[in-house]
C-alpha cells in the first residue's frame, strides 16, 4: 500500500481472511490455535461503555468482583478465547465481557447495550499487530528448535509424565525473593502483574488464570504468617 509514495509496513490489525493467507492455513487452523490460547483475537470498538475492574480472594476458593471505574473505550479489545472459537466457527456470538491483563475484568455496561450484551459477527475478528507478531515469533523459535521423531509406546518405556512447560520452582523463587527486594504490593493484582512482566521478560506467556491462582496461594499464606507473628 502507498500513500503519497510511503510506503505502509504495519497496521494496527489485520482481518482473518488477511491472517490466514499469510500463515497458509485455514480458519479451521486458526480456531485451532484460538481455542488453545496460543493466539488471541479481537475485535474494534467505539466509545463502548464498559467496567473495569479486578477479580479477588476474599477467602479460601470465594471470589469477588472489584470495579475501579467505568468509562468508554475505542479500539481493538482481545475477546475470551472460548468467545472468539465460537464466532469465528459459528459465525457470531453474544459477549458480555473482554479478556483483561492478570486477574482483571472487562465487562460491557448494561446502560448501553440490552443486559450489557454485545452481538459480534466473524467479520469483526481481528488480530493486533502485536499479536500477530508476537505469535510469528512463538512459530520460528519452534521452528528453529530440535526436532525429534515422536517415539512408539513401546520404546519410550515406562511413563515419567510430561515435562513442565513452566518452571514453577523458579518462578516461586523469584516471587520470593521480588517481594523481600520490593517488598509486598498492596494489591494481589499488582503482585499478579509483576510475575506476569517476569514471564514475559522470557518469552514465556502462560495462562494468567494459572499465575493468578499460584499468587492467591502465596499471597494468603504471607498474610496469614503476618497475622500470626505480627511486627
Amino acid at each position: 500500500m502507498n500513500v503519497m509514495g510511503v510506503r505502509i509496513f504495519r497496521k494496527p490489525y489485520y482481518a482473518i481472511e488477511e491472517v490466514c493467507r499469510r500463515w497458509e492455513i485455514s480458519e479451521a487452523d486458526l480456531a485451532g490455535f484460538v481455542i488453545e490460547r496460543e493466539i488471541t483475537l479481537s475485535i474494534v470498538v467505539a466509545s463502548l461503555l464498559v467496567e473495569i475492574g479486578t477479580i479477588e480472594e476474599v477467602d479460601h476458593k470465594n471470589w469477588c468482583s472489584i470495579p475501579e471505574e467505568r468509562r468508554h473505550l475505542s479500539g481493538a479489545l482481545d475477546l475470551h478465547p472460548v468467545n472468539a472459537w465460537s464466532i469465528l466457527t459459528e459465525g457470531a456470538q453474544v459477549i458480555n465481557s473482554f479478556k483483561a491483563a492478570g486477574d482483571g475484568y472487562i465487562s460491557i455496561e448494561g446502560r448501553e447495550y440490552e443486559n450489557g450484551e454485545l452481538h459480534v459477527v466473524r467479520n469483526q475478528l481481528i488480530v493486533r499487530h502485536a499479536e500477530l507478531v508476537r505469535f510469528e515469533a512463538a512459530q520460528a523459535a519452534l521452528e528453529a528448535a530440535p526436532s525429534a521423531a515422536p517415539l512408539s509406546a513401546e520404546s519410550q518405556g515406562p511413563s515419567r509424565g510430561a515435562p513442565a512447560k513452566y518452571k514453577w520452582d523458579d518462578f516461586y523463587c523469584a516471587l520470593a525473593v521480588m517481594t523481600h527486594a520490593e517488598g509486598i504490593p498492596e494489591t494481589q493484582t499488582e503482585l499478579t502483574r509483576r510475575m506476569m512482566d517476569w514471564f514475559g521478560k522470557q518469552n514465556l506467556y502462560p495462562d494468567p488464570t494459572t499465575v493468578k491462582r499460584k499468587v492467591a496461594t502465596f499471597w494468603r499464606q504471607y498474610h496469614e504468617a503476618i497475622a500470626r507473628n505480627p511486627a
